[in-house]
């Protein structure tokens, strides 16, 4: 698959077939998501790869749908064959770069998951970008430290059916050139 076509027919998959994603494949994947770019390259993110079905439900009990933290959680999540949650933490970059660390680790991760979800693409799979959890709840599931901060939970496998995704702004809309 061609750049281009890897990302125009990148779509949040929210449907996932039975069938196991390899450990080579994800391997990749999260290789891919690690080349993203981070100031002072610090690459300050970590990956964690989930696939025992029981943390898998667990996670998946830890996020809501919508903006409301009381809404119930996105079950679909458990028919995923495997998770990558993505991490980073933020005192290690406030301490080497100044106040604007935490954004900074913000910024860069998230190119990581942008990375991530291009890759799976490319592999032939489906994921979606999850960031709707309850933090504290996820961290101690995990066993994370109260310094780690969780930037998505990525559902990710064989997906059972693309979708059309939703039309995307114009770039008229979007692009503007000074010259």
């Amino acid at each position: 698959m061609d750049f281009n076509e890897v990302v125009s027919s990148r779509e949040s998959i929210r449907s996932f077939e039975e069938r196991k994603v390899e450990d080579s494949v994800l391997s990749k994947i999260v290789e891919h998501a690690s080349k993203a770019p981070s100031p002072a390259n610090l690459q300050p993110w970590q990956f964690l790869v989930v696939k025992n079905k029981d943390l898998i439900e667990k996670v998946a009990n830890t996020t809501y749908s919508g903006l409301v933290k009381d809404s119930p959680p996105q079950l679909w999540i458990k028919t995923a064959p495997a998770l990558i949650i993505v991490y980073f933490t933020p005192r290690y970059l406030v301490a080497r770069i100044g106040e604007d660390g935490r954004d900074q680790g913000l910024l860069c991760t998230g190119a990581a998951v942008e990375n991530l979800l291009l890759s799976a693409v490319n592999f032939g799979l489906g994921a979606c970008w999850v960031g709707n959890f309850k933090k504290e709840e996820l961290k101690g599931l995990i066993n994370l430290s109260r310094d780690e901060e969780v930037v998505a939970i990525i559902p990710i496998g064989y997906p059972k059916e693309l979708h059309n995704s939703p039309p995307k702004l114009p770039l008229e809309e979007v692009m503007t050139v000074m010259e």
